[in-house]
């Protein structure tokens, strides 16, 4: 009877030491279960705060760019909207010779600016301030920049004349006394295209200039020397109304030795549409640019 009882208690403490066992091991799977969860909601957290983080400094990043771009910038106060873009009062195409263009913005308060010469307009263009004649084959764009909005989308037209074209002149040369002074400008143009398709920031852009540089009636550089410059800016054409975008910065023109500084450049957008177009630079866009300091010339 001792024996049955002993075998009866030494059973019911084995059983009992299984449970405990087995419910230690479910508390801890459980904890476990519930420390990973905690600790995915917190990577999910962090995720999300990153994101809207990057979001907003991407927001911010973006309205700065347009502002320091825009008139703007000149006038302190909050972003309130987007300027109006330009509009042409005639349509683009064949004009006759003497057609009048009238450009106007939405935005009754803002100035715009144009260009024809095929690049980007900015603040630094032409200022809108009357009809504008076309006489020949033009390309027109224009921006439209007011107080406390980011700058409107380019408008472009191309305008087609019936009429001779004009003959193209070779640019004078430049006469110096042996030195370039700080300040002069040089005429320089494109020599080959680039896409924004396929560019990138840091390429060279292919420039060269385009006229003779003489000192005591003897050409010291003469016009097709290449320029050093490059991209900044290589932006390919999204879906939905985002063109492709090209920057360049021009830095030195290298001759004989000499290193001349240069300070200038370009924008060119490609077209705002449904199916936004690339920014193309093509052969003999022409652009001046500014020698920054006094340099010899040695021939």
């Amino acid at each position: 009877m001792k024996i049955a009882l002993l075998v009866l208690v030494l059973g019911s403490v084995s059983a009992f030491g299984q449970d405990d066992a087995g419910m230690m091991a479910a508390q801890q799977a459980t904890q476990q279960a519930i420390q990973a969860s905690q600790q995915a909601q917190q990577a999910a957290q962090q995720a999300m705060d990153q994101a809207t983080i990057s979001s907003q400094q991407t927001t911010i990043n973006l309205l700065q760019m347009s502002a320091n771009a825009s008139s703007s910038s000149s006038c302190p106060g909050p972003i309130i909207g987007v300027a109006g873009q330009p509009t042409f009062s005639v349509k683009q195409g064949k004009v006759a010779a003497g057609t009048v263009v009238i450009l106007k913005s939405a935005t009754h308060y803002a100035t715009i600016y144009y260009s024809t010469n095929g690049w980007a307009p900015n603040e630094a263009s032409i200022r809108y301030t009357g009809p504008i004649t076309i006489n020949a084959e033009t390309h027109l764009q224009a921006i439209a920049l007011a107080p406390n909005t980011v700058h409107s989308s380019i408008a472009h037209a191309d305008y087609t004349v019936d009429a001779p074209a004009a003959p193209t002149l070779p640019q004078p040369p430049l006469a110096t006394d042996g030195i370039l002074h700080k300040g002069t400008t040089l005429r320089l143009v494109t020599s080959s295209e680039v896409s924004s398709q396929s560019a990138k920031v840091g390429d060279k852009i292919p420039l060269v200039l385009d006229q003779d540089i003489k000192a005591s009636d003897h050409v010291v550089i003469p016009e097709g020397t290449p320029v050093d410059a490059i991209l900044t800016v290589a932006d390919s054409a999204a879906k939905y109304y985002v063109p492709g975008d090209l920057v360049f910065e021009v830095r030195a023109l290298n001759v004989h030795g000499n290193t001349i500084p240069l300070s200038g450049g370009e924008t060119l957008e490609g077209i705002a549409a449904r199916k936004p177009k690339e920014a193309v630079i093509e052969p003999g866009m022409a652009l001046t640019v500014a020698v920054t300091a006094e340099t010899p010339l040695r021939q």
